[in-house]
């Protein structure tokens, strides 16, 4: 739309130009005699002024102006480079400027309906933190505007498998000159501990129910078993078909051709042009020229679009600053859907960050997210999203009944990231519907329990103990002492009950789904779209997708309804004071727990390393107090 200068506003300004003019030739005062005289002997300021524009000419500037911005083709605009979260960051003292997954997705989906947004540039920089789950996300959307016929460019210096999987799904892929197109395929990486144990003296008295688990293999073997290679070895082809697929769906190229490609491993930025993967050399500071070039006019990028405003405190102020740093966002009463994050591994009680950074979720988190949900009159329906390897049997147990009592109040949808895996999926049977991303993995539906037996490593180190107890069972979970013959039939038992417990929770929900409970269980992993073929999944989508799906299952119409995150991040007033409201604690105000990491060398390891190690021990943590854990055998790192 044309912004104008209102007639009246315009008409006064050339009138008063008309006035002026005619006033200083017409009727010229004393003053301006005497100034005129004087000008021949001492110039002044003022007879420069001559070269000013009048106020009329300045009026026309701005109309051509106004004209000329509203001929540019407005270009919304996306930066990648930053960190992506899943949910919202707590208060901190230092800037944030990361966005949730969910923000960056609501805003790329506005585009699509957005008629004076007629392209739209993804930046990436020299790379992004996405996951590759949160990747088919990005993607997804960039179809929805390729097919709302909008110009869409993503921009890299290089690509690696995760950003170009963003890009292939653009109009136009756009590549630093000097840079490359780097995909050298899908791996995964385990690592066995066993020689390791056995020379410092460890025994790992392990047990597994589900020959495909592998979840103790770790710990007890020196190399995988059969059943687990094989299971590996599905996945990895599963992800590797998946990445080809999409990259020759995407770009029209051969599935061969495409395979070849990836086993070259790197492309140099000419010859991915030469090959189709790329459609522009360009470096980022000639985007804005190639962008006018192929749409025809300049253009004007919208680096906020889709940012709401937020209201910016007076800093002269102090009261007003804390007023702005402890106060929330005041809820509307517009219906809602409430979004509960489930990232990490699951642990009995509260979860939080753990030694090597990971996170972890708890029973308690989840009941009270789901008691807020459900005391909240305004939340309509709730979307669990859920990243998880899974972890403690109790926990997930506790989890799954907290979600059923809501679920037969209020529409309760899943959406799976990256992983719902044992523990995972357990929580995630709890549900009505399940959405999960195109590359989630899906199942390890089996238990694995244990201790690790340190007698052997106190006898070298010269350390000795003396056991005093009473009771068959006393010491059940005793560092220095095998499981004997009875103890392993209880721990079996104990193991089994679990496990069955397990089948039947999901047989509640997707028994009418799933054909075949034993194909689907004994600790199998799968890709999303083969987990939706089996019925562990509904449906392949991303979070938007899952909320899209409460909101309809509740009778909410799109505009008319809100999403709110559960429990709401914390503001500085929470963290001074460790609450998170009575609503969510029951009441209770926890005391602010003071953890010391020794973790600053710990994080100077290779990422995936610290990922692998930090599962391993959120593992062993899980088993310290109850020898029964639902727990993937891997972790999923990409590049």
């Amino acid at each position: 739309m044309i912004q104008t200068i209102p007639w009246f506003f315009l008409s006064i300004l050339i009138g008063s130009s008309w006035v002026l003019a005619e006033t200083s030739t017409t009727r010229p005062t004393t003053r301006s005699v005497e100034m005129t005289a004087s000008s021949t002997t001492q110039p002044s300021t003022r007879s420069q002024d001559k070269n000013y524009p009048t106020p009329a000419e300045l009026a026309r500037k701005i109309l051509a102006k106004q004209e000329q911005e509203s001929r540019q083709i407005s270009v919304a605009y996306f930066d990648l480079t930053g960190s992506v979260r899943e949910r919202p960051a707590d208060f901190s003292f230092f800037a944030d400027d990361s966005q949730t997954l969910y923000e960056l997705i609501g805003r790329m989906e506005t585009a699509v309906e957005d008629a004076d947004i007629q392209a739209v540039l993804v930046y990436l920089g020299s790379g992004t933190s996405l996951s590759m789950a949160q990747a088919q996300e990005v993607k997804q959307v960039l179809n929805e505007l390729r097919r709302a016929g909008k110009k869409t460019f993503v921009y890299a210096d290089s690509y690696d498998t995760v950003s170009y999987l963003i890009a292939s799904a653009a109009t136009d892929i756009c590549l630093l000159e000097g840079g490359e197109v780097f995909i050298p395929g899908i791996g995964f990486e385990t690592m066995f501990y066993k020689g390791t144990l056995d020379k410092l003296g460890i025994h790992a008295d392990y047990i597994q129910i589900g020959e495909y688990k592998g979840a103790e293999e770790p710990f007890t073997r020196s190399r995988p078993s059969e059943e687990l290679q094989g299971e590996m070895n599905k996945l990895v082809d599963a992800y590797f078909q998946q990445i080809v697929d999409t990259i020759s769906l995407e770009r029209g190229l051969p599935t061969e051709k495409v395979k070849r490609t990836i086993d070259a491993a790197i492309l140099t930025a000419p010859s991915a042009k030469q090959a189709g993967w790329v459609d522009h050399l360009v470096d980022a500071d000639g985007l804005r020229t190639l962008m006018k070039s192929e749409l025809g006019d300049e253009v004007k990028l919208i680096h906020d679009y889709g940012i709401q405003d937020s209201e910016t405190p007076d800093f002269s102020n102090p009261f007003a600053i804390f007023q702005a740093l402890t106060r929330k966002s005041p809820e509307t009463d517009l219906p809602k859907v409430a979004v509960i994050y489930a990232e990490g591994a699951i642990v009995d009680g509260q979860g939080g960050e753990g030694i090597l950074g990971g996170m972890s979720v708890g029973s308690e988190d989840i009941r009270k997210a789901m008691r807020l949900a459900l005391r909240n009159e305004n939340v309509k329906a709730i979307v669990i999203r859920i990243d998880s390897p899974g972890g403690s049997a109790l926990a997930s147990e506790a989890m799954w009944q907290a979600v059923r009592r809501v679920a037969g109040q209020k529409p309760v949808v899943i959406s799976i990231g990256s992983m719902a895996a044992s523990g995972g999926y357990y929580l995630a049977s709890a549900g009505d519907y399940v959405v999960a991303d195109p590359s989630a993995i899906v199942g390890s539906i089996g238990v694995v329990g244990g201790k690790f037996v340190m007698s052997d490593l106190y006898e070298k180190i010269g350390i000795t103990t003396m056991t005093f107890q009473r009771g068959q069972n006393a010491g059940l979970f005793s560092s220095t002492s095998r499981f004997d013959d009875r103890q392993k039939r209880m721990v079996r038992t104990w193991m089994k009950n679990t496990y069955d417990q397990f089948l039947d929770r999901v047989q509640q929900t997707r028994g009418n789904k799933i054909k075949d409970i034993d194909e689907v269980a004994r600790g199998r992993i799968f890709l999303a779209k083969d987990a939706k073929d089996l019925g562990l999944v509904d449906e392949l989508g991303g979070l938007s997708t899952a909320i899209k799906h409460a909101a309809k299952q509740a009778n909410l119409r799109t505009g008319d309804y809100e999403v709110m995150v559960l429990p709401p991040p914390m503001s500085l007033a929470d963290l001074l004071t460790g609450n998170r409201g009575p609503q969510a604690l029951g009441g209770v105000k926890p005391a602010i727990k003071l953890q010391v990491k020794a973790d600053s060398l710990l994080k100077a390891l290779p990422g995936d390393i610290r990922k692998v190690l930090g599962q391993q021990l959120q593992l062993m943590e899980v088993l310290e107090n109850r020898p029964v854990a639902l727990m993937a055998p891997f972790v999923m790192t990409g590049r």
